[in-house]
């Protein structure tokens, strides 16, 4: 019997990480991705079962760290910020981007799971779109969730993260660009960054 051993086991994770963000997940090619981690399809079954199994390895620690931050984010819903709080936690907005929960908005795997089309996390995703829908409509003080301006809210912010991402490759960078972007997603067109 075959020995597993990590590294490869890791290195099958980086390649499919790599094929999943370039081609998406359902495009991406198992055979591609055993030839860029340098082993056979056959290995690959031999480290995990199925494509679906090497999603749910790379997409573990970010749904996790993601659903505390959502979890910890909704517990604080009760108390409602004037603008004055709001602005002086957005001037402190670097300090709180240190915390590792944050940091989970700028991790690129995230960029695979809005792709997906398939897969049980299709739902797992619409779960944290629903949360954060529900919550922006509590912060603008709307009793539906499934307001239009709330879809366009959501969108927004989602395709904000897309962007940095995207845009952005180097982590202080990508923190810097997250930073401004959401402090104006927060406070509108009407506050100058320069006040902020």
């Amino acid at each position: 019997m075959q020995t597993k051993k990590e590294s490869i086991g890791e290195e099958i994770l980086k390649a499919a990480q790599k094929e999943f963000l370039l081609h998406g997940y359902e495009a991406a090619s198992m055979r591609v991705i055993a030839r860029k981690a340098n082993t056979t399809l056959g290995n690959i079954y031999h480290y995990y079962p199925s494509k679906e199994s090497i999603l749910s390895e790379i997409l573990k620690e970010p749904l996790e760290k993601l659903a505390k931050v959502t979890e910890g984010h909704l517990e604080q819903q009760d108390k409602v910020y004037s603008m004055e709080e709001l602005l002086d936690a957005l001037k402190n907005m670097n300090d709180l981007m240190a915390y590792e929960e944050f940091q989970c908005l700028l991790d690129e795997r995230l960029l695979i799971l809005f792709d997906l089309r398939t897969t049980h996390f299709v739902e797992k995703r619409e779960e944290f779109v629903k949360k954060f829908k529900s919550h922006m409509a509590w912060h603008l003080g709307l009793k539906d969730s499934d307001s239009p301006y709330i879809d366009i809210l959501t969108s927004t912010f989602i395709l904000c993260i897309r962007h940095v991402l995207l845009e952005h490759k180097d982590s202080e960078d990508a923190q810097k660009e997250f930073i401004k972007v959401f402090k104006m997603l927060c406070t509108g067109l009407a506050v100058n960054e320069e006040k902020l």
